[in-house]
């Protein structure tokens, strides 16, 4: 089959019931990048060398942003990218489409609502890292994250979304979290619209002749399911070796193939064209269509017909054929549209949309076969338009709001709904509200809201609710946070409350009674230990291990089985010297008491200062003058200043060989030593 196209059609050598399928390649045998999809102009700049991406502001430029720790290696005439995060969710990768405030003069791209675009790179390393578009251009409902478990080879990574109906004017990007102990590698990033990852190329701005494919290859037989086998096809060169230069010249941006059903085969048909094979006619013909749109935005458009031939004449019967092909699956989408002839192009959706009297709804099959072809039919529908207002009619009685069962939040609401969940496991509602199994909300017109029950009285045997009972006077509720479950008991005059933690079986117990007063428990089946305290009209016991003490009062007097002792009542003391001068310090509540003990092994003069003598715990309020006495020699007896600070300062001389004595107090507030 051949065929030319310039705003003119030649078709020569078309073959009854055959399909020509095309692949394209940078090898004459087909082997180098083959492809069965012709390349797409990358969305982004400095995609294949990463020049000057690690720098902020007004500085950048493209549409790469890497963090400056990024690694970069030559490999032939492209670099890739190494990073080694040293924290847990480092974004170090960024593709932006419409760049920050930050970056105003990185590269703009025009993002279209209700669009798919693709993300695809080539990646290796080790850990798990996640693919994300950012920030809320993402359609409701759909995926925006991607993750993805690195090995030691190169492998291809494509990420797809569909973009929202309303496209933020800044901070629209891809980009890429690592973690703390991963490496990942990466080259070739491309972003391209549509649900395919073509094969990498540089943007419009960027792109030259050499890069794209050289070789075209074509085979053609009765199968709509295309070879991925180079071999396969008979190749040809596309392009021939560069001449001398001329003018720019331009490329082509995208390639679009359709299909359709005609009973003539030489007029090609005006309508019916789809994007796959429809159901064969015999007698009838196939049509192909192709579109070639240039990166100057100029269009050509090419055809090719194959004659579906019809039964001949009965022959003798032949080999036995291949399995037929059934119906695997049948997927049914709605859109509204404004037009009853063509077709919309987006907006499908699984559910029926609400469509405005005089537009058109449509409804889309597609039949998905077991030999994996495909064919898609439409039906339209009209909505009507509003007739003339009639004759006001008397008031009806009013109605009821409505109630729904089901375990999935209602689609479609209105005020007052009532919904009762009848799922078995608690779930977070579209408004944010934590639905409860087996409850029932209604919706206020923005927020579900609890359904409560307000009665002045209520008249029955029993009661039972969420987690309780209320049975013959007696209130029973129960609970479990995971990590701890429990009860709590009211009846007649007494309160019963228990919890246990889930994983050591420790338990809490706690029991409050008007006559007997109040009991606490705690107990450890792990380490054998308990501990309880009672308390009633007078007594109070405490239990620890089986080990038990109380206090008792008669009304005159308060008594204990067994001694108490105050923690500031113990005395604690420490000491020190100075030149062989003994000074011990005993604290015993507010007060330290100072005894001076030993002989002094060098003279002491000129009233020196001795800092961080004094430990905390046996500071003074204020500098206190503490005396002592020499035995023999009372007139040189003297007295040193101890100081808040901790410091002492001796204020008379010393002399060498001397005894002295004495014991004084002062007042302290610091904290009891331990």
């Amino acid at each position: 089959m051949t065929i030319i196209a310039s705003n003119s059609l030649t078709l020569s050598n078309v073959n009854d019931g055959t399909i020509t399928h095309t692949a394209w390649s940078y090898s004459v045998d087909g082997t180098d990048r083959f492809t069965t999809v012709y390349p797409n102009l990358n969305l982004g700049d400095n995609t294949k060398t990463f020049v000057g991406a690690e720098v902020d502001g007004s500085n950048l430029r493209g549409s790469i942003r890497i963090e400056p720790a990024t690694q970069k290696t030559q490999d032939g005439d492209i670099n890739y990218l190494t990073f080694k995060p040293t924290r847990d969710g480092y974004d170090w990768f960024r593709f932006f489409l419409i760049p920050d405030t930050a970056t105003p003069n990185m590269k703009k791209v025009a993002v279209k609502p209700n669009t798919k675009y693709t993300f695809s790179v080539l990646l290796k390393g080790t850990g798990q890292h996640t693919i994300y578009a950012y920030q809320n251009w993402t359609a409701p409902n759909t995926p925006w994250s991607f993750g993805i478990n690195l090995t030691s080879d190169w492998k291809l990574y494509t990420f797809t979304v569909i973009s929202s109906n309303v496209i933020p004017d800044r901070n629209v990007q891809f980009f890429i979290r690592s973690d703390n102990g991963t490496e990942i590698s990466l080259k070739y990033p491309k972003v391209e619209e549509g649900l395919i990852a073509t094969p990498y190329m540089q943007s419009s701005s960027e792109v030259t002749t050499a890069d794209w494919p050289k070789y075209g290859g074509e085979y053609s037989d009765i199968s709509s399911e295309q070879s991925t086998n180079p071999s396969d096809y008979t190749w040809g060169p596309m392009r021939g070796d560069d001449g001398i230069a001329g003018n720019d010249g331009v490329g082509i941006n995208s390639t679009t193939i359709t299909y359709a059903i005609s009973t003539s085969g030489t007029t090609a048909p005006s309508t019916g064209w789809t994007s796959s094979v429809p159901g064969l006619v015999k007698g009838q013909y196939l049509w192909t269509k192709t579109v070639w749109t240039y990166t100057d935005n100029s269009s050509e458009t090419g055809y090719s017909v194959t004659y579906i031939a019809k039964d001949g004449n009965n022959g003798n019967d032949g080999i036995a054929g291949k399995d037929g092909v059934g119906i695997k699956t049948t997927t049914i989408t709605y859109a509204g549209s404004t037009s009853g002839t063509t077709a919309p192009t987006s907006g499908w959706t699984s559910t029926v949309p609400t469509v405005a009297a005089g537009s058109y709804l449509w409804t889309k099959t597609v039949w998905t076969y077991t030999d994996n072809t495909s064919e898609t039919g439409y039906s339209v529908a009209k909505m009507g338009n509003n007739g003339a207002t009639g004759p006001r009619g008397p008031a009806g009685s009013d109605g009821n709001p409505g109630k729904i069962v089901s375990d999935t939040e209602p689609t479609t609401r209105f005020k007052d709904l009532t919904w009762k969940y009848s799922g078995t496991t608690d779930l977070t509602a579209s408004d944010g509200t934590i639905i409860l199994s087996g409850t029932e909300y209604y919706w206020s017109g923005t927020n579900w809201i609890l359904n409560e029950i307000n009665a002045h009285n209520i008249n029955g045997d029993n009661l039972s609710v969420t987690n309780g009972t209320f049975t013959d006077g007696k209130i029973k509720s129960t609970w479990d946070s995971g990590t701890a479950s429990g009860s709590t008991e009211i009846e007649n005059s007494h309160i019963n409350m228990s919890a246990t933690d889930s994983t050591s079986k420790a338990t809490n117990s706690l029991g409050l009674d008007v006559q007997q007063g109040l009991g606490m428990r705690w107990s450890d089946p792990t380490s054998n230990q308990s501990r309880s305290v009672l308390l009633d009209y007078g007594n109070l016991v405490f239990d620890r291990n089986g080990a038990s003490a109380g206090l008792n009062f008669d009304g005159t007097n308060l008594s204990s089985s067994m001694p108490i002792q105050a923690p500031n009542t113990i005395i604690k003391s420490t000491q020190f010297s100075v030149s062989g001068i003994g000074i011990r310090l005993d604290r015993m509540m507010s007060f330290v008491a100072v005894t001076f003990f030993g002989q002094a092994s060098s003279t002491i003069s000129n009233s020196p200062t001795i800092n961080n003598m004094i430990p905390a715990g046996f500071r003074p309020i204020n500098p206190y003058s503490i005396d002592y006495m020499v035995p023999g020699n009372s007139a040189n007896s003297g007295y040193i200043y101890f100081n808040p600070d901790g410091s002492i300062r001796i204020m008379a001389t010393i002399n060498s060989g001397y005894y002295i004595r004495g014991t004084r107090l002062y007042i302290t507030n610091d904290v009891y030593p331990s």
